[in-house]
């Protein structure tokens, strides 16, 4: 359930100055604002979803995508203004993107995570993910493995 004050919508080029600035605040590794416009290119494969606040100028507060890779989505990014983090904007929007990837066609979910994520690992378990093998020094600025989650039923 999002919180009141808040809605969902697609991330559109207009969004990305905003997102690039997330992104740095909270990834070791931040993907590129020219990266995120080149996802929003490919409508058919890529899909991005925010949520917004409708009482202010913020129009990102947070943001979270996933390839479509025949039945399955491959979750991307999802990330929380730090400020905004803890009021329930992550869950709610991972719940919705993961419905919107189900009436895409998707069975079932996947994505890396850092091991040393505690909060994202709580969240991606409390939507039912399951954690089923590490990729081995995954991360670029720390050499940190990846944990491979799956959610197996959408």
């Amino acid at each position: 359930m999002l919180p009141e004050g808040y809605g969902f919508d697609a991330l559109n080029e207009e969004d990305l100055d905003e997102v690039a600035d997330i992104e740095k605040l909270c990834f070791g590794t931040p993907w590129s604002k020219a990266l995120f416009a080149e996802e929003l290119k490919h409508k058919d494969l890529c899909y991005w979803f925010k949520v917004r606040d409708l009482a202010s100028e913020i129009r990102v507060a947070a943001y979270m995508g996933f390839w479509k890779a025949v039945d399955e989505a491959h979750i991307t990014n999802l990330a929380v203004r730090p400020q905004l983090q803890r009021q329930g904007l992550g869950k709610a929007l991972a719940s919705y993107v993961l419905s919107q990837a189900r009436d895409q066609g998707c069975r079932r979910a996947t994505l890396e995570v850092r091991p040393s994520n505690t909060a994202a690992l709580k969240l991606y378990e409390a939507l039912g993910f399951s954690g089923v093998a590490l990729r081995p020094k995954y991360y670029l600025d720390n050499e940190e493995d990846a944990l491979i989650m799956w959610k197996n039923s959408l």
